[in-house]
């Protein structure tokens, strides 16, 4: 199935989804932007025909596209993805997802209602190593899976115009990049129960620097840390009674796993296909939506809403209050 893609907004993830979009042989036939040069740069850029300086002006012909992709600021998720879902038009929405748990399951429970397809764009849930780790961790490689312990930091230059650092577009370490650690331990040892997090605030009210402690039912437990302003590399171990498996850096898309036990390296096996990026999770939407799909099984909209609950939680202990919900 070749299928035609609109893409909202502009920015550098909305440059390699297009990428990936035409690796995999889809077409992007329209890109929107609030900023009319913006997306007809965009356009020039990738070939768009179709260009709009209005984010919804792109939904007015929904016959002319198969699915959106919404890549615009975290703020405005919420918003383009009903948008889609009234227009009828499949949306892959970039993670995360909403700003809070009260929007996501309005979004949910508008595309259940109206039959259309949505799906989060976590990535990391489509990458080789990814699989290569839940496929091992089934075949009891390192026993009971008892402990994960995951860090996603990079140091940026702390800038309140830029989205990473500004409250009103929704900013903040993890939602931007806890999102991941936290769907990774998720994933691995279950729905948390229990959380407590400690964090450090930007001046501009955003959380720079977060570390958790997480309790996912009798006996297992995760610690994990996201950062803005803290390189603390990206790496993630899931240990268990028999062993730990490492996903070496960056492990929401890494190349190499590694199995340890007590002292030893006994495996190192390197993974293909990491290099291939976004076009996984194209990959999945085609796949989906050739199968008259609603959701994806792989990212079900439950698992969204999981993660956005416990990031809601996350957010109340270290005291990030978004505008709306002031």
């Amino acid at each position: 199935m070749t299928l035609r893609w609109g893409i909202l907004g502009t920015g550098d993830i909305a440059r390699a989804m297009a990428a990936a979009v035409r690796a995999r042989g889809g077409e992007v036939t329209a890109v929107a932007s609030a900023d009319l040069a913006r997306a007809r740069a965009f356009a020039d850029e990738h070939g768009v025909l179709n260009v709009y300086g209005r984010h919804h002006d792109l939904l007015a012909r929904p016959e002319d596209v198969d699915v959106v992709y919404v890549a615009t600021t975290n703020d405005r998720h919420h918003l383009d993805a009903h948008a889609c879902i009234e227009a009828g038009v499949p949306a892959l929405v970039e993670k995360p997802f909403t700003l809070d748990l009260e929007r996501a399951e309005e979004v949910a429970a508008a595309a259940r209602t109206a039959g259309v397809f949505v799906m989060e764009a976590m990535w990391m849930r489509f990458q080789p190593a990814f699989e290569e780790a839940e496929r091992r961790i089934a075949a009891g490689q390192v026993g009971e899976p008892l402990l994960v312990q995951a860090d996603f930091g990079i140091a940026a230059v702390p800038d309140r115009d830029r989205r990473w650092f500004a409250r009103e577009l929704g900013g903040g370490a993890l939602l931007d990049v806890g999102i991941y650690p936290l769907t990774l331990v998720t994933s691995l040892l279950g729905t948390p129960t229990q959380a407590f997090a400690l964090g450090e605030l930007a001046d501009t009210g955003v959380d720079a620097s977060v570390s958790v402690a997480m309790r996912h039912g009798e006996g297992r437990l995760s610690s994990w840390s996201c950062s803005f302003v803290a390189d603390t590399g990206i790496e993630a171990t899931i240990a268990g009674s028999e062993g730990s498996l490492r996903i070496h850096g960056p492990f929401h898309h890494a190349g190499r796993l590694s199995l340890r036990r007590r002292d030893t390296v006994v495996e190192e096996h390197d993974l293909h296909g990491a290099q291939a990026g976004y076009e996984h999770e194209v990959d999945e939407v085609v796949r989906c939506l050739e199968a008259g799909r609603t959701e994806s099984e792989r990212m079900p909209l439950a698992l969204t809403l999981t993660t956005m609950r416990w990031l809601d939680e996350l957010r109340r202990q270290v005291g990030v209050v978004y505008p709306h919900e002031d």
